[in-house]
């Protein structure tokens, strides 16, 4: 929200919504040689700013709430939007990845990684996404030479009401 008021007072606009849809989690192991992989479906929900920086230039932080078979997160992704043409935009920032399960010994519950997709507005209000994010960082803190990893795929609604 701090950050959200920050560049609210430079935004030439700035407008809030909802968004959400389906959503997908792909963990994977790598350990001794061996990859393991298993994806899981969902959905999110969350809230948004749009803040208009430059003619071509938003910068959209949102709160998301998503849930999967085997649990639960809070994401925070804050996405550069670069207009491509006058309805679709390019989606590229940092996402920030807390989980609300139950905390485990050397499993990390925060994960840092990357986010990037298209968004179509189909008018000035309505709008949809999709968008991949990787994360960067390994969720296993132990001393064993233990990789996991998760990546997510987004697909949604969003709807700007302010």
């Amino acid at each position: 929200m701090a950050l959200g008021m920050a560049f609210n007072a430079q935004a030439q606009e700035a407008r809030f919504g909802l968004t959400g849809g389906y959503l997908n989690v792909r963990a994977s192991i790598k350990a001794d040689g061996l990859t393991l992989s298993n994806s899981e479906s969902g959905f999110y929900v969350g809230i948004l700013a749009d803040f208009e920086l430059t003619e071509k230039f938003k910068l959209q932080p949102e709160f998301v709430y998503g849930s999967i078979k085997e649990g639960e997160a809070l994401m925070l992704p804050i996405l550069g939007k670069f207009t491509m043409s006058e309805r679709f935009n390019l989606l590229l920032g940092p996402q920030f990845v807390f989980s609300l399960g139950e905390k485990v010994e050397d499993l990390s519950h925060v994960e840092i990684g990357v986010s990037g997709g298209l968004g179509f507005d189909i008018d000035r209000d309505f709008f949809v996404e999709a968008r991949y994010s990787f994360q960067l960082n390994n969720s296993y803190t132990g001393d064993l030479d233990i990789k996991l990893r998760g990546n997510y795929l987004a697909v949604g609604l969003g709807y700007k009401f302010l």
